[in-house]
């Protein structure tokens, strides 16, 4: 009769922990990786093509399709949400195949990445930094191609952020009447982010710090430089209603102007 011989535990042991540690897709070949992470792209599977690719890029580097297969693995970390390993694995590209002619949309996702992890104006704005400076080179070295037009976009709502951080600083101060402190912020702000929405705002506030100080040449100056750069802008329009053309009338009319331009920054604080 035959008789079944007990399995040593510690065999028994050992055989589910090698099965355990098994490394994920053992055996499988280049191609094959590469074609389940394709389907695991198609089909919207972010962690399943990040783990294909990922290790095919380790365990076959001189695969002919290596190169695609690492714009992949970015794709995969950005759509997945995991924007800093998408600009590590994008910064290897643009750094290791600088001639490779799908290089320009790796520039671009990089942008397109740092963008994503640029936090509200409030916040630390290294990223955002970070994304205006990358998406700005892409513009420039692209101009005129719609990558580069895609990343002058970015790069303009970048500023406009950095602008929005530079706003909320200056209003920090201005609230508290740090009028001082307030004036260089918004000096600056003016200077550095002309072109961003955030630079009329500054222009209206310098107004009522010069109104506040009876700085009278100063006020004058910063009210016709917010009409000549930015006269359809909401400061602009509140300014030109009640501006008059002698300065008797102008100086008789201040608190209106003030007043009115408070009731245009107010909305924005909301």
């Amino acid at each position: 009769m035959l008789r079944a011989h007990a399995v040593p535990v510690s065999l028994l042991a050992l055989l589910v922990v090698s099965c355990a540690t098994t490394p994920p897709y053992f055996g499988w070949t280049a191609d094959q990786l590469y074609q389940h992470g394709e389907r695991a792209l198609e089909a919207e599977d972010w962690r399943e093509a990040q783990r294909a690719f990922e290790r095919l890029v380790l365990s076959h580097p001189g695969y002919g399709q290596a190169v695609q297969a690492r714009h992949h693995l970015a794709r995969a970390h950005y759509e997945g949400g995991e924007y800093l390993s998408a600009v590590g694995e994008l910064t290897r590209i643009v750094q290791v195949y600088p001639d490779d002619p799908r290089t320009p949309r790796a520039w671009l996702w990089l942008c397109r990445s740092y963008a994503a992890m640029s936090p509200h104006p409030q916040r630390d704005q290294q990223y955002t930094m970070q994304a205006r400076n990358t998406c700005g080179q892409v513009a420039g070295d692209l101009v005129g191609t719609p990558m580069g037009d895609s990343a002058a976009v970015v790069a303009r709502e970048m500023v406009d952020k950095l602008g929005q951080q530079a706003l909320a600083v200056g209003q920090f101060y201005f609230q508290r009447r740090i009028y001082g402190s307030a004036e260089h912020v918004f000096r600056r702000l003016v200077e550095d982010y002309s072109e961003t929405s955030a630079a009329p705002t500054a222009l209206m506030r310098l107004i009522e710090i010069y109104e506040a100080w009876g700085w009278d040449d100063q006020r004058q100056e910063t009210s016709d430089r917010l009409l000549r750069q930015y006269p359809q802008s909401p400061e602009g329009r509140a300014l030109t209603e009640v501006a008059m053309p002698d300065s008797v009338a102008r100086a008789a009319n201040r608190g209106a102007l003030l007043w009115k331009l408070r009731r245009v920054w107010r909305p924005a604080l909301a």
